[in-house]
């Protein structure tokens, strides 16, 4: 046992460990805790590490990708930050690449995933976001080393991959999603979306909108989308002027959690009350909604689980003991104060 392996199951890095085994105070208690905890169950003593103990380093010079589709996406940036630490408690080098140009060509898209994971002689790659519906079969089978599609947009066609995909049920809960405020009683929402040409699983959560106010005969709020690009002036900006505009809305139905702080700061600017005179619902569970006035509800993506099915996977897949496989996860309400649940 040494210090690598205790990062290792405590979901920490080295240095946070050796901070802790030498008191330094800018660590947080709960983190002290938590790694005093398995340094105490598995009985590591420092001047004992390293010895007759199993170690990960000869996987060092192995390399995993990990590419994602979305600057402003603070849900793929927490994953990437929990399998960073993971991957790297566990020997392997991450190669990080960051591309926000989801309107892009998609094969041409995927032509650059190809270039990249064989330019940099991958041994896993991982992609967070995006959308290949379109691509087809030939080009997966171009792969050069095993990859996981997380929240990424796939074919449906494909019965047998050479490719595996770990996902959230973003349709469905975003049916959820509104069906909560229509149960609530609402007849006039707005809905925030990142873009209209954003076919991310972002995308897919504008349908599963559409599909709920369809079924419930208020499509007449298909009207009410506005677009703030992830970014918080704009959708300050947009659904200020939309709401003025439009004063007979009770409800805000955001696409992702990026956008809430903007949302709140428009309806206390129109000199509204958020979560009594506009309630307001949205998807990613954040941990910042926890901090908002008032605290928001949001569909939650299972992060820490999400990373872990990610990991597990994906060193089956380079060791061989694992087949492809396409997993699904779902997305789970946390009820507060924005937006009654009953």
């Amino acid at each position: 046992m040494n210090i690598r392996d205790i990062a290792r199951i405590a979901n920490v890095t080295p240095g946070t460990v050796s901070k802790v085994l030498n008191n330094y105070s800018d660590i947080s208690e709960a983190t002290r805790q938590k790694v005093l905890a398995v340094i105490e169950e598995y009985q590591y003593s420092p001047t004992a590490s390293g010895r007759n103990t199993p170690s990960y380093s000869t996987n060092k010079k192995l390399n995993i990708g990990l590419i994602i589709e979305g600057v402003y996406n603070n849900t793929h940036v927490e994953i990437e930050d929990i399998a960073s630490i993971r991957f790297h408690n566990a020997g392997y080098t991450m190669l990080s690449f960051h591309d926000n140009y989801y309107s892009q060509d998609k094969k041409e898209k995927f032509e650059e995933l190809l270039e990249y994971a064989n330019e940099h002689s991958l041994s896993g790659l991982v992609y967070l976001g995006g959308n290949f519906e379109s691509i087809p079969k030939e080009m997966f089978q171009k792969l050069p080393c095993p990859t996981i599609f997380v929240n990424t947009v796939l074919p449906i066609a494909y019965y047998e991959t050479n490719y595996s995909s770990v996902q959230c049920n973003h349709l469905e809960a975003s049916e959820m999603q509104m069906g909560q405020l229509i149960r609530n009683g609402h007849k006039d929402i707005s809905i925030l979306i990142s873009s209209m040409v954003d076919n991310s699983v972002y995308g897919l959560r504008l349908k599963g909108y559409k599909c709920a106010l369809m079924n419930a005969g208020l499509e007449h709020n298909i009207n009410h989308i506005v677009e703030g690009d992830y970014t918080y002036s704009k959708s300050y900006q947009n659904i200020k002027a939309h709401l003025e505009k439009h004063p007979e809305i009770t409800a805000v139905c955001c696409s992702a959690d990026i956008m809430v702080p903007s949302v709140i700061r428009a309806i206390y600017d129109l000199s509204k009350i958020p979560g009594k005179d506009i309630e307001i619902i949205s998807f990613d569970g954040l941990e910042m909604l926890e901090y908002c006035i008032p605290t928001v509800s949001s569909f939650k993506q299972p992060k820490s689980e999400m990373v872990d099915s990610i990991y597990d996977l994906l060193l089956g897949l380079m060791n061989k003991t694992r087949n492809n496989q396409h997993v699904t996860f779902q997305c789970n309400l946390a009820s507060r104060e924005s937006c009654k649940c009953l």
